[in-house]
């Protein structure tokens, strides 16, 4: 199947790849870039890039935080998240202090700017949740999150089965 143009930006659709061996896989890798292209056009009016708009969630939600526990949570290498935190830093939405407990450690929190863009990100994630899932019946949507939950778990508990062998 070709690839298309779609709504005049120069963004492309491609239906993807169809593994035979693993059509849910296949699928699933689809559907999440499909959605994280409609995050990123959605985040782009906002003047952010994933995972900006999750860190000022974050942040909203659990205060000033060790700038170890970003690199965590978003499970991404330290240096990919120093660029983000530097990136954002240089937006004023959040400001990196030395940690009060730790000299080597530095901690983020947010800025005014950086709390008051966190109600416009809310709004965007509602907007790509009624834009992807709007047309999803009441029960396939309790059953696509029951299925999603499932893999989630199941992927997560491979990988921890993993990291904790000898």
């Amino acid at each position: 199947m070709p690839t298309k143009r779609v709504s005049g930006k120069g963004v492309r659709s491609h239906p993807g790849v169809q593994i035979a061996e693993a059509p849910l896989g296949s699928l699933l890798l689809q559907a999440v870039r499909a959605h994280a292209a409609l995050a990123a056009s959605l985040l782009t009016d906002l003047g952010l890039v994933a995972p900006q708009e999750v860190v000022l969630l974050y942040l909203q939600d659990h205060g000033r935080t060790p700038q170890a526990e970003l690199v965590r949570f978003l499970g991404r290498d330290r240096s990919t998240v120093t660029a983000t935190l530097q990136a954002m830093e240089r937006g004023q939405l959040i400001v990196r202090t030395p940690s009060e407990t730790d000299q080597r450690a530095m901690d983020v929190g947010l800025t005014e700017a950086g709390h008051a863009l966190c109600p416009r990100v809310r709004a965007a994630w509602a907007e790509l949740e009624r834009l992807a899932f709007g047309r999803l019946s009441p029960t396939q949507h309790e059953q696509l999150t029951t299925g999603l939950t499932a893999v989630r778990d199941a992927a997560r508990a491979h990988n921890e089965e993993k990291d904790t062998l000898p």
